[in-house]
C-alpha cells in the first residue's frame, strides 16, 4: 500500500521538523543500493521519525518504488496497547482511552517487521498468556503490591489473578520488561519457549529480507542508549549480517544538542557505503557507528565541564577548535556551524548558556564524544 507508506513518511517528517531542529551533515540526495543494510546509532525514542523520513525523501521518496525501505522494529510497537503503555508520562485517564488502539496489522503493510527478544518481554505479555492464573503466583511481591496501589488510587477492586490488570489503568505497569526469574516468577517455561520459536522466525524473516535484496534499516543497539554510550551491539545482529549477506552496510549516526536556543538540534550523518565483513561484524559494525557519529558543540562543551573545567569561552574555544580538527583529520563528519571560527565562537557562547539549564544531559553528551572517539 503505497499511499499509507508515503503518507507516514509524510507525517514523520512534519513531526520531526516541528519538533527539532535538523541538520544533515552530508548530501542530503543519495543512492541506497538494493540490498543495503542501513545501520542506525539508538539515542532516543525520537530516532524513527528522524531517520524514516531523511531516508525515505534522500534516496527518492514517491519515485523510488522499486526499492522501498524495510525497518527491523522493536517487537512491543505490535503488541495492543503500545500507545497507551510505552509513553512514560501520560495521564491515566489518556492510557485508559489508548489502552484499546494498536497498529500491528498496519506495520507490515508498510514494511515493519518486529525483533524480538527470546528472553525479554513485557509483563503484559506473560500476564496475557496466563489470564485466569492468581497474580501472587506469576509475579514478586513487589510487583503485586504496585498493581494493589495502582487499584486503590483508581478505586477498583484489587486485582486477583493477571486477566484483572490486562486494562488501560495498569498500561504502564504492563509495559516493563520482564525476563525468566527478573520480573515474573521462574516455571513459565512454556511462554519463553513459545516466545523463542517467535524470535527465530522474526530473523529468518528479517535474513529473508536481505537474502531478496530489500534494503533494510536496522539499529543494532536495540534500544536507547541509557547514558550515551555507543554500543553495545546486540546480539544477534552479527549473525544476521552473516546469514542476510547484504550487499553493503551503510551507517547512519544521529547526535541531540540541547546545549542551543529553542528547540533541540539533531544532526544526522550518513556514511559511505563498506563491504559487509567476512568474520566479526559485531565489531565492524560498532566501528561504524562510533566513526559516523557528527561532533558537535555540546558534546565538546559537556565533556569539558563534566571533567570539572570553567566555563571559560576562550579556553572553551580552544578545546573547540582542537575537537574540530581532529574530527576533520579523522574523516568524521562535524556540526555546519563549527567549520567556521565565527561559527564556532556563536555556538560556543549559545551552548555555555544552555549548560545550566540542560545539567541533566551533560553527562550523556560527554559520554557519547568519548564514545565516539574510541572505534572498537
Amino acid at each position: 500500500m503505497p499511499d499509507l507508506y508515503d503518507a507516514v513518511a509524510h507525517g514523520m517528517h512534519a513531526y520531526s521538523r516541528a519538533a527539532f531542529r535538523v541538520e544533515v551533515a552530508g548530501p542530503r540526495r543519495f543512492a541506497l543500493e538494493p540490498g543495503t543494510l542501513v545501520v542506525v546509532t539508538h539515542r532516543r525514542e525520537t530516532d524513527v521519525p528522524l531517520v524514516a523520513p531523511f531516508l525515505y525523501f534522500g534516496s527518492g521518496g514517491l519515485r523510488n518504488t522499486t526499492n522501498r525501505l524495510h525497518f527491523a522494529a522493536r517487537d512491543d510497537m505490535f503488541l495492543p496497547g503500545f500507545f497507551a503503555g510505552f509513553p512514560p508520562s501520560l495521564p491515566r485517564p489518556l492510557r485508559r482511552a489508548l489502552y484499546p488502539l494498536g497498529v500491528a496489522r498496519w506495520l507490515p503493510v508498510v514494511n515493519v517487521f518486529p525483533i524480538r527478544s527470546a528472553s525479554v518481554a513485557r509483563l503484559g505479555e506473560v500476564l496475557a498468556a496466563r489470564p485466569t492464573a492468581a497474580l501472587a503466583e506469576l509475579v514478586p511481591e513487589e510487583t503485586a503490591a504496585a498493581f494493589a496501589g495502582r487499584a486503590a488510587a483508581a478505586h477498583l477492586p484489587a486485582p486477583q489473578c493477571a486477566g484483572d490488570v490486562l486494562r488501560g489503568d495498569y498500561a504502564d505497569l504492563l509495559w516493563h520488561a520482564v525476563s525468566p526469574g527478573r520480573g515474573v516468577v521462574n516455571g513459565l517455561d512454556d511462554f519463553w519457549s513459545r516466545r523463542a520459536a517467535r524470535a527465530a522466525g522474526d530473523f529468518r524473516t528479517l535474513v529473508g529480507l536481505v537474502r531478496d535484496r530489500r534494503t533494510l534499516v536496522l539499529f543494532p543497539e536495540g534500544r536507547p542508549s541509557p547514558d550515551g554510550e555507543i554500543g553495545p551491539i546486540r546480539p544477534g545482529i552479527g549473525a544476521l549480517v552473516r546469514r542476510g549477506r547484504p550487499v553493503a552496510l551503510r551507517p547512519l549516526a544521529l547526535a541531540y544538542d540541547p546545549l542551543v536556543r529553542g528547540r533541540t538540534r539533531v544532526h544526522l550523518a550518513l556514511g559511505e557505503s563498506v563491504p559487509p565483513p567476512e568474520a566479526d561484524a559485531e565489531t565492524t559494525l560498532l566501528r561504524l557507528l562510533r566513526t559516523t557519529m557528527p561532533l558537535t558543540c555540546g558534546q565538546v562543551v559537556a565533556e569539558a565541564l563534566t571533567k570539572g573545567a570553567e566555563a571559560d569561552p576562550p579556553a572553551l574555544g580552544r578545546l573547540l577548535d582542537d575537537a574540530v580538527a581532529e574530527a576533520l583529520e579523522a574523516g568524521r563528519s562535524v556540526e555546519r556551524d563549527l567549520l567556521t571560527s565565527t561559527g564556532r565562537r556563536r555556538r560556543l557562547t549559545e551552548a555555555l548558556a544552555a549548560a545550566p539549564a540542560n545539567a541533566p544531559a551533560l553527562g550523556a553528551l560527554a559520554r557519547e564524544r568519548a564514545s565516539a572517539a574510541t572505534e572498537s
